[in-house]
């Protein structure tokens, strides 16, 4: 009584983050319905589009909200279908604390490797930021023999391989970057400055456009056209996984349900998310700063509201 008295609440009182997941669903749906109209209807792992936030609530709620909407037979189809997840890691999009937090999950410790030790399987079963020139191991990971691989590119990518991909609204993740440039890098610098010089770094402007969409990188103040609007949407749509920052709780336990089931009710319960990882301290928020990121971000925003309306 007491879980769905709370649900009953949350759902009378909606935050800006779940009003946007509607508007952003909607709009996702138009967009595929007018590049795809013959497209066959895909089938859906342990994603559903909710109205209520997982956040704050009992472990019973945040179960109900990542969706209870997988069968026995769904389970087992994904356990065969996806041997292995490659996340891609866009920084600043808790991709530190994604690795660290299922690593252990999907492998024993002898079992783990990071770029400095990294060897094909059976050796190595997980591999965390793989950049390598190492032929056996680059060509283990496009197999998909590795259990769960976390990389910064798709470029070694498998198709054999569940892609899993959090995404962050962009305001918030350029400044948290910018928090850990100038507070762990101790980079002197101002977020005006480098948005204003010849060649900004690439995590000031679209970065999560250009990691999702290989070969697209845009910068400048651009807006998407329709045409890279669908294009994203549809690479939306073929991913296997979408998580958002903003609902880390209620995205592990989707995640757990899709493809860690023996981990699905300790990774439902409230609070499964625990300590982020490799912060830097949050810098103040600014509205004309604000403002300026926005106008240099419009691809990563459009790209952000795809994905909450995926989730």
């Amino acid at each position: 009584c007491a879980v769905a008295a709370a649900l009953h609440a949350v759902a009378r009182a909606q935050t800006p983050l779940q009003r946007r997941v509607d508007g952003a669903g909607a709009a996702a749906a138009v967009v595929a319905q007018q590049t795809q109209p013959h497209a066959p209807p895909r089938r859906r792992l342990a994603r559903r589009t909710r109205k209520t936030s997982a956040r704050g609530l009992p472990g019973a709620a945040v179960r109900a909200l990542a969706g209870d909407v997988m069968t026995p037979e769904d389970e087992t189809a994904v356990a065969t279908t996806n041997k292995c997840v490659f996340h891609l890691h866009t920084p600043k999009c808790a991709g530190t604390f994604v690795w660290r937090f299922f690593r252990d999950k999907f492998c024993t410790e002898e079992e783990t490797c990071k770029r400095g030790t990294l060897r094909p399987p059976p050796l190595c079963k997980c591999a965390g930021n793989p950049i390598t020139t190492d032929e056996a191991v680059l060509d283990a990971i496009k197999r998909g023999a590795y259990r769960f691989v976390s990389a910064h590119s798709r470029q070694p990518f498998s198709a054999a391989c569940a892609l899993a991909v959090w995404f962050r609204e962009p305001v918030s993740r350029v400044r948290s970057h910018y928090g850990y440039v100038v507070h762990r890098r101790r980079r002197n610098v101002t977020l005006s400055s480098l948005l204003a010089s010849k060649r900004p770094p690439n995590w000031v402007s679209n970065q999560q456009w250009a990691l999702f969409l290989p070969g697209s990188r845009v910068a400048g103040q651009q807006a998407p056209s329709s045409t890279q609007l669908a294009e994203a949407s549809s690479e939306l749509q073929r991913a296997a996984f979408v998580g958002l920052v903003e609902e880390m709780d209620a995205s592990l336990c989707r995640f757990a349900r899709a493809y860690l089931q023996t981990h699905a009710t300790e990774l439902c319960a409230r609070g499964a998310g625990g300590r982020r990882e490799n912060v830097g301290r949050r810098p103040s928020a600014d509205a004309r700063e604000t403002a300026l990121l926005e106008r240099f971000n419009k691809f990563d925003a459009a790209l952000y509201e795809l994905a909450v309306g995926e989730f």
